[in-house]
């Protein structure tokens, strides 16, 4: 495992109590609309991805920035990243340099979080080719925050040190669709560079609740083996859709969530307790204290899946059906990126400046952005939805008392693998 340290430890500026988002031109008249005003997710079950609106619904009002502003360590991931997709660049073949570079952003929540490295990309190609065009295409589910998206995109909130790469360089576009990625996204052999960080762990639909906790890392027997068919099922059918939108030649740079070879996994690592172990022991006092029901509380289930090195590479088997579709594996590995919350909050012990409990309010929305859709979710329909975020708050509640107690031992760290893609012709 390689450690890395990242330069965007403090990138985000507002007037968010974890972070700060600094908003250079708000428009006057913008509509916000929350999280909570979604229809009921059974409604929204989309065709093939019975998982819409369950099982990752942003937190947070629309336009807030709030996923990049908490999720900081998904700029590590990123940054980590950065030779790696800077060689996929490089190989790309000429032809696609003479017209448009198409480059897909999969699964990009509010966008700020790959803003860094789209500019880092950009301003390459305009160095080597200046009178190549480029179009940036981002994707996302249809109850993503597509504007905050485009607030950053365009200037309208600011990530600190970052200038918005629409305004370094004309002959850039920028497009987005609302199409989840277990459907085709876009035109078939159009896409030059596609990535996804942290995204294509979610999965079309959850295949049984799991009774011995709330994730699959927690899961056991046929329980554990009926969320592994579904992963597995859900990347081939993955996999195959991007093959279908990638040009011959084009790369796919895929970082996500993983069960590494040391066996670690998101907020599961050498420090600390576990967080989903600490989620399930909170949630199960909520449940014994009869705040919610033990059907809501079985209903708990993360619609996820972390994959180990053998269930990511199976795919690429020659004679596989993604083998078949001219998809490639030019290299992988695994990185342990360390949470940039405990890094800060021990730095500041360091120079005795920290507090306990102000560290615990700003880290623990890093855990809320993509993990409240799941609590919520769960809760009965008979609840309002006053109610149930009132109960979500409760936990995240709890969970902000767990980290003051131990602000160093308590760490969101990431086990990601890294994949490097390559479309050739199919057979």
């Amino acid at each position: 495992f390689a450690l890395v340290a990242s330069p965007f430890a403090s990138a985000i500026k507002s007037n968010c109590p974890h972070r700060q988002l600094r908003s250079q031109s708000t428009p006057s008249k913008v509509t916000v609309k929350t999280a909570d005003c979604l229809p009921n997710p059974i409604r929204m079950a989309a065709k093939g991805n019975e998982a819409l609106g369950k099982a990752h619904v942003p937190y947070g009002s629309d336009g807030s920035g709030l996923y990049s502003a908490a999720t900081l360590g998904c700029f590590r991931v990123i940054q980590e990243a950065k030779p790696m997709i800077l060689d996929a660049l490089s190989e790309l073949p000429l032809k696609f340099y003479q017209g448009c570079v198409r480059i897909a952003d999969y699964g990009t929540a509010d966008g700020g979080t790959s803003m860094p490295l789209l500019g880092d990309l950009i301003d390459t190609i305009k160095r080597n080719h200046p009178s190549t065009e480029v179009e940036v295409s981002y994707e996302d589910q249809p109850t993503n925050d597509f504007k905050s998206l485009f607030f950053f995109v365009q200037g309208l909130k600011a990530i600190e040190d970052v200038e918005p790469y629409l305004k370094r360089h004309s002959g850039v576009f920028v497009t987005a669709s609302g199409t989840g990625f277990y459907e085709q996204c876009f035109p078939s052999n159009s896409i030059h560079l596609g990535m996804s960080f942290t995204a294509m762990h979610w999965l079309r639909r959850k295949p049984c609740n799991i009774t011995t906790g709330l994730h699959m890392t927690q899961a056991e027997g046929n329980e554990l083996a009926a969320f592994a068919k579904q992963a597995e099922e859900d990347w081939q059918h993955n996999l195959l859709l991007r093959a279908a939108e990638l040009a011959p030649g084009g790369r796919l740079m895929i970082m996500n969530f993983c069960i590494s070879p040391e066996k670690h996994w998101l907020g599961h690592t050498d420090i600390g307790p576990c967080m989903y172990g600490t989620m399930k022991r909170l949630w199960g006092q909520m449940r014994d204290e009869g705040l919610i029901t033990k059907e809501e509380f079985d209903e708990t289930t993360f619609i996820n899946y972390y994959r180990t090195e053998e269930e990511f590479l199976r795919p690429f088997s020659p004679g596989a059906p993604v083998h078949k579709a001219g998809l490639r594996l030019v290299d992988h590995k695994f990185t342990l990126i360390r949470c940039p919350f405990r890094d800060d909050y021990i730095s500041k012990k360091d120079k005795g400046t920290t507090d306990p409990a102000k560290h615990a309010k700003w880290y623990v929305p890093t855990l809320r952005t993509w993990s409240n859709s799941t609590f919520t979710s769960a809760l009965s329909d008979s609840r309002s939805a006053e109610e149930k975020n009132a109960l979500a708050d409760e936990l995240f509640k709890r969970y902000e008392a767990e980290v003051a107690k131990d602000p160093e031992g308590h760490g969101m760290d990431y086990a990601h693998c890294y994949l490097h893609i390559q479309k050739v012709a199919e057979e």
